[in-house]
């Protein structure tokens, strides 16, 4: 019950976080670039505040190994797709670009069959491939 309410709290924090990133970008005159740089900043200060909340603040078990995919991560999602987003989020709006970027897990799957080896149901992945368009399609054409 307490994985449900983490995640709940989760896609709440997700869906007000682009209301936010839109009002911040609505100005034309507000690079894409400069304006992920502040949201990173913003990320900092809540992850600080938190580990001083939670005392998680060992960096023993990160290796540098570790730390390199972190950092690969980071610089995927948090720097380049989130660029990306911001040009998406301005032309197209809150509205359809989040439901859109939601398609993220259809690559996930693909990804992890062939880069981590993990082994997948098809029948479901296509079934849920097809729900996940379909969702799509009725946000973006409704």
């Amino acid at each position: 019950m307490k994985g449900i309410a983490l995640a709940v709290i989760s896609a709440l924090l997700w869906g007000i976080a682009p209301v936010f990133d839109k009002l911040a970008i609505s100005d034309s005159k507000v690079m894409p670039i400069p304006a992920n740089m502040v949201r990173c900043l913003g990320a900092i200060l809540a992850l600080v505040a938190l580990a001083f909340l939670t005392g998680e603040r060992s960096f023993a078990a990160i290796d540098a190994k570790r730390a390199l995919y972190l950092v690969v991560a980071g610089a995927i999602a948090g720097g380049v797709a989130m660029v990306t987003y911001y040009m998406a989020l301005n032309t197209l709006g809150a509205g359809k670009t989040v439901p859109l970027t939601s398609i993220y897990p259809l690559f996930t799957v693909i990804f992890s069959v062939f880069f981590l080896g993990e082994k997948v149901d098809l029948v479901k992945v296509i079934a849920g491939t097809a729900l996940i368009v379909c969702g799509v399609v009725l946000v973006m054409f409704s």
